[in-house]
C-alpha cells in the first residue's frame, strides 16, 4: 500500500515540475497553446490542479466500475448455474420423494440449524427449552398474566405398580 502511494506521489511530482516549467517559459507555452491562454494565470490552476484531480478521479472510479461490473457478471453466472442445477434436480426429486418425505427433510434441517445456533449461543438454550416445555404442556402459560416468572405445572406422578393395590 505504501509503495503504491510513493509511486503515485513521484509521478505527480514529475508531472507538476514538467507542467510548471512548460507553462512558465513563454516560447514553450506559446508553441503549445495560444498567446491569450499563456498570458493568464489560469494556466497554472488548470494544469497543476484540475488536470491531476480529473486524472485521479478517472483512475479511482474506473477501478470501481470495473470491479462492480465484474462482480455483477460473477453473480449472474452463479445465479444461472444454480438455476440450471435446481431445474435439473427438480425432476429427479419429484420422481423419488413425495411431499411427506420433503416435510421430514425440511423439519430435520430446521432442527439441525436451531441446534447449531443454540450451540453457538448458550443463552438461547434456556429460551428453546422453555418453548419446548410450553409445547409439551409442562409449563402453563397464562397470556393475560403480568408476572415475569412462569411457574411450572405440578402434576402427580403416574401410579406405579407398587402404589397400586
Amino acid at each position: 500500500m505504501l509503495i503504491k502511494s510513493k509511486v503515485c506521489f513521484t509521478v505527480l511530482t514529475i508531472y507538476e515540475i514538467v507542467a510548471v516549467t512548460a507553462l512558465h517559459f513563454k516560447r514553450v507555452c506559446d508553441t503549445m497553446f495560444s498567446t491569450v491562454f499563456c498570458d493568464s494565470w489560469f494556466r497554472y490552476f488548470l494544469f497543476c490542479v484540475v488536470v491531476p484531480l480529473l486524472f485521479m478521479l478517472l483512475v479511482m472510479w474506473a477501478r470501481e466500475i470495473y470491479y462492480a461490473r465484474r462482480r455483477r457478471r460473477l453473480i449472474r453466472r452463479a445465479k444461472s448455474m444454480v438455476n440450471g442445477i435446481l431445474s435439473s434436480m427438480r425432476g429427479k426429486i419429484s420422481e423419488n420423494l413425495d411431499l411427506q418425505d420433503m416435510e421430514k427433510i425440511i423439519t430435520a434441517a430446521i432442527l439441525v440449524g436451531i441446534k447449531k445456533y443454540a450451540d453457538r449461543h448458550p443463552n438461547i438454550r434456556h429460551n428453546i427449552n422453555h418453548v419446548i416445555d410450553v409445547a409439551n404442556g409442562d409449563v402453563e402459560l397464562d397470556l393475560m398474566s403480568t408476572e415475569s416468572e412462569i411457574k411450572p405445572v405440578r402434576r402427580r406422578p403416574a401410579p406405579t405398580a407398587r402404589t397400586k393395590k
